[in-house]
Order: C-alpha cells, then structure tokens, then sequence
C-alpha cells in the first residue's frame, strides 16, 4: 500500500508526499525530519509521522506545538488514516489517498525552500489614489508582500486606527491553530452553542499578516475593520449582531463575517441600522466579488458608504 498526502491548501500546495509501505516518515520544518517543510513557518522542527505497515497506515504527533489534526479532530496519541481523510498541521492541509496497487514515484526528501504562493492581480485604477495609500514610488513599505498585497496592507494601516480580522473558521480549518501560534490577541464570537468567528487584534507587520493576506484573501476567511477602541470593545459590539430571531422567536446565526453576505447586507442598511452597526468601527475593508478587488465601507449621512479598491 502507498500512503500519499496531497497538499490542497497552505503554502506547498500541490505538492503530494509518498510514504511506503514498511516505513515511517517524520514531517516538519527543519532537517531533523524525514521530509522537510522548510516553507511552513507553523510548523514544528518534527511535527508529525506516518506509520505505514501496509494495511492500516496511521497519523501521530511528535509533540508539535499548534497540533495535528485528522478530520478537524486533533491526534491525541494516534489516528488510523483512510482515503479521503483531512490531516492539518501547521499552515498546510493534506487529503489522504490509499491506493493498495500503484507504484511509489521517486522524489526527492530533502529539505526544501520555497515561497508562499502569491496572487495575480490585473491592472487597474482605483478610487483611492496610491499617494494616499504612500505608494509613490517603487518600494511597498511591507516587505515580502507584492505590490497589490501592500496596496490593501497600506489601505488598511494608513489612518493609525487599529486593525482587526474577523475570521470564520468554517472556511479553513487551520484557523484556530494559526490564531494560537501568532501570539497575537483574539477572542471568539459565539451564538450560544458553538464559536461562530474569532476576531482578532493585528499591530502592524503581525506575523499572522502572511497567512492572512497571503493564504487567506479571496478564499472567504472574513473581513477586516479599523477602530480607536480595543479588542474587547470590538468583541461585545460585533457579538450583539451574532444572532438572529425571527418574527416567530427562532434564533438563526447571522454570518455577518462571511464576505458574501457583508457585501450584499452593508449597502442595504438604513441610516440608523448602519449606525449600529458600524458602532465604534471606522472602517470595513472585504474582498470583492474578484481577486483584484477589495470593498471598503465606512458611515456616512445616508447610510454605509462603499468605497472600491483595485489591488494593483
């Protein structure tokens, strides 16, 4: 039987590891690993192995710090693997194949470096002009990111307002783990039962920005807003809007946090609604309906003033 991990999200993706029968291959960061992930900065020197004895292969931790999961379901002691399973650890996420006929294909297990992946943006003209963005010139001021990545970093940042994400962790599974890693400040919003979004405090140049901008823009994970309060004022005005009742008293979830529905909801309020809504939030910055595109909202006299952004 060959174990194969096909990587479908984080900065390796697409890349498939192959573990055959009879053996166990470590996974981490650092060359102390059988396979190195020297990319994923979220991952621990040696984070995780596969045990493949050719009929029940299996997942286990290696005392990792942010975990491995299977399923959503984080490996305790060991995990018993089957086709099409999850497997997360780190900032990459895994679907398992078994396939009990095919040969093993040769690849190299050495330590490797690469880049995150980056978005492509087209060209464009945007309402707000770059020197107000301070984008004269060739240099971004945030390095690492591309020129469109510090477009929407310095449309962010360019008022001195702290800056908050709010993020679904119903879009990727990986969130909550890479919320634990930053170090950064975050508490959750809930709807009674279960957590329904996290928000969480970003300084400038936080760490947590490169997942964020890199990985998480344009797949949905949440929107971004400014503010002179902090976190916990943040947290109580954002969680009066979490749920929902109907004529008839039934409580719904309102998944104000989900792009989709931030961008059709935010133009249709009426004055006083987006009053309360916007409560101590300066502004609202979410992705448009495509990659080059942001949204920006922010209160005026009749209502939520949209504002579009092209990433160029």
């Amino acid at each position: 039987m060959l174990v194969i991990l096909e990587a479908v999200s984080g900065p390796i993706s697409g890349r498939r590891i192959e573990v055959r029968a009879g053996t166990i291959m470590r996974i981490g960061r650092t060359a102390k690993s059988d396979y190195a992930l020297g990319e994923d900065s979220y991952l621990s020197g040696q984070h995780f192995a596969i045990e493949n004895d050719g009929t029940e292969p299996r997942a286990r931790d290696l005392g990792s710090s942010n975990g491995t999961f299977v399923n959503g379901e984080r490996v305790t002691s060991e995990t018993v693997l089957k086709e099409g399973d999850s497997l997360t650890a780190g900032g990459s996420g895994f679907t398992v194949h078994l396939d009990a006929a095919a040969q093993p294909t040769a690849q190299d297990n050495s330590p490797r470096v690469a880049t995150l992946p980056t978005e492509s943006f087209s060209q464009g003209t945007s309402k707000i002009s770059r020197s107000e963005l301070g984008l004269s010139g060739e240099s971004t001021g945030w390095p690492g990111f591309t020129r469109a990545q510090s477009v929407l970093l310095r449309s962010l940042y360019r008022d001195g307002d702290h800056v908050f994400a709010v993020l679904d962790p119903q879009r990727d599974g990986r969130i909550p783990a890479f919320l634990d890693a930053s170090g950064e400040q975050f508490a959750s919003l809930d709807d009674g039962f279960r957590v329904a979004a996290y928000v969480v405090q970003l300084p400038p140049h936080a760490r947590l920005l490169d997942v964020l901008i890199k990985d998480g823009w344009s797949r949905g994970w949440g929107f971004y807003c400014t503010s002179l309060g902090g976190l916990e004022e943040i947290c109580v005005h954002l969680k009066n809007f979490v749920t929902l009742y109907t004529s008839g008293g039934v409580p719904i979830t309102n998944r104000f946090w989900d792009p989709r529905v931030l961008r059709a909801s935010a133009p249709a309020l009426l004055p006083q609604e987006a009053v309360d809504f916007f409560g101590p939030l300066t502004r609202i910055l979410v992705e448009g309906e495509k990659n080059e595109m942001a949204v920006e909202y922010s209160l005026g006299p009749r209502g939520a003033k949209q504002q579009s952004l092209i990433l160029v």
